[in-house]
């Protein structure tokens, strides 16, 4: 066999295999988009081709005093786990915890030992077939009231979703 025709079939090997790697992906991502259409959406997974992002700004539901910082997303992890970071400056805390509060429910926050906190990431939908967030904020500090959060650099908000359930 010639070395042409040597490399001409292992070129059309090559794009077989790839042409089967691509149909093989698309039928696990279908395959995946249909198990989260019969199970995920009704338990408030986040779809698995969701990308990580700004998630308050994806809602339409960000204060332009909300810093975004980026997102982090952990696909290792069995849950799938994709959460979005936010900065505000103290000067901006206490009404972005009153909207915080008013449009997702999250609990005000506490100071407990080394900062104040809303405890416990807090879960909102925004209806059954919705996708779950988990939002918290907090910042570690001395113990300022909220009439002196301004003397804060800046509390942290965390908004995350998961793709896959427990």
């Amino acid at each position: 066999m010639s070395t042409t025709r040597a490399a001409h079939l292992v070129s059309l090997s090559l794009c077989g295999v790839l042409a089967l790697t691509g149909h093989a992906a698309a039928g696990t991502q279908d395959a995946a988009l249909a198990e989260w259409e019969a199970h995920g959406r009704g338990d408030g997974l986040a779809r698995p081709d969701t990308q990580c992002q700004d998630f308050l700004l994806a809602l339409g539901r960000k204060p332009a005093t909300i810093e975004y910082l980026g997102c982090e997303q952990d696909d290792a992890s069995y849950l799938q786990p994709m959460t979005a970071r936010y900065r505000v400056s103290g000067a901006s805390a206490v009404a972005v915890e009153a909207y915080l509060h008013q449009t997702f429910g999250m609990p005000m926050l506490t100071y407990v030992c080394c900062g104040w906190s809303s405890g416990a990431p807090y879960a909102w939908r925004a209806g059954p077939d919705a996708v779950g967030y988990d939002i918290g904020m907090g910042v570690e500090t001395v113990r300022y009231p909220r009439e002196q959060w301004a003397r804060i650099p800046g509390f942290e908000i965390r908004v995350g979703v998961v793709r896959r359930s427990p």
